[in-house]
C-alpha cells in the first residue's frame, strides 16, 4: 500500500499580531500553504517613565516601541531601522524616516541626520547594542526599556500537530527565538528548513539540524516572505 505524503508546514512562530500578518500574506501567495501558529515570544508593555530631557531624534529597532514613542514626541525625528516600524510610526502621526535595513543602516541613517544626543526605544531583549554602536559613533544616546519579549512553550494543540508532521519549514527572526524554538521542537523527527532573517538568527538555533538553511535576501518582512514562499513551491 502506497504511503500517504504529508505536506510541508510553515511553523510560524512571530507574536501572535506578527504571526497573523505573516500568514495573511503567505495564504495571498499560495492559498494551499499549510500553516501553523505558534508564538515563540510575548510582547508585553512595561511602565516606564516619560523622559523630560530634550533629544534631536527618537531610535526604534521595533514597531513595538512604536507606541511609547507617540507618547512622547509627535514634532522630533523618529528613525526606524526598517520600512514597517516608520510606516506605523507615520500612521500615529510621527515624523518618521526609515533605514530600510539592519542596525548597521540605522547607525548610517542617525549620523547621516546630524543628531547629537538621541532616545533609544527597544525591547528587553535586542540583538544588537546600539546605545553602544552609536556612543562610539559619538552620539549621546539613552535607552529605554519600554516592552519585553516573553518566552512561551507551544500550546498542546500545537504539540499535537507536529506530532503527524514529517517535514517543517520553519521561519527564524532573532537568535533569541529560534532558541525557544530549539527547545520546542527538540523532539521533532522529521526534516526541516530553516528559513533566517540573517545568520545571526540562524546561528541561535540549536535544535534538530536542518535539512537546509535559506537566507532572506534583505532583513526585511517583504523579504522573509519571498524566501518561505521560494521554499513553498
Amino acid at each position: 500500500m502506497l504511503g500517504i505524503i504529508l505536506p510541508r508546514i510553515t511553523l510560524i512562530s512571530r507574536p501572535m499580531e506578527d504571526a497573523k500578518a505573516l500568514k495573511r500574506a503567505l495564504l495571498l501567495m499560495n492559498p494551499s500553504t499549510k500553516i501553523i501558529l505558534a508564538p515563540a515570544l510575548a510582547i508585553v508593555p512595561v511602565a516606564y517613565e516619560l523622559k523630560t530631557d530634550v533629544f534631536d531624534a527618537i531610535i526604534l529597532t521595533s514597531k513595538h516601541a512604536v507606541p511609547a514613542a507617540a507618547k512622547m514626541t509627535s514634532t522630533i525625528p523618529v528613525l526606524c531601522v526598517g520600512d514597517r516600524t516608520a510606516q506605523m510610526a507615520r500612521s500615529l502621526g510621527l515624523r518618521a524616516v526609515s533605514a530600510a535595513g539592519n542596525a548597521k543602516d540605522l547607525i548610517e541613517l542617525v549620523q547621516a541626520s546630524g543628531a547629537s544626543k538621541v532616545l533609544y526605544l527597544r525591547g528587553a531583549h535586542v540583538q544588537a547594542d546600539m546605545e553602544f554602536e552609536l556612543s562610539l559613533a559619538g552620539i549621546e544616546t539613552k535607552s529605554m526599556i519600554v516592552y519585553r519579549q516573553d518566552p512561551c512553550e507551544f500550546s498542546h494543540d500545537v504539540q499535537q500537530s507536529l506530532l503527524a508532521a514529517t517535514e517543517l519549514l520553519v521561519p527564524v527572526y532573532s537568535a533569541r527565538s529560534a532558541r525557544i524554538v530549539s527547545q520546542n521542537l527538540s523532539g521533532f523527527a522529521g526534516q526541516i528548513t530553516l528559513v533566517a532573517i540573517s545568520k545571526a538568527a540562524a546561528n541561535g538555533w540549536s535544535g534538530p539540524v536542518p535539512h537546509q538553511i535559506v537566507y532572506a535576501k534583505s532583513p526585511n518582512f517583504e523579504a522573509m516572505v519571498a524566501a518561505i514562499a521560494s521554499q513553498l513551491a
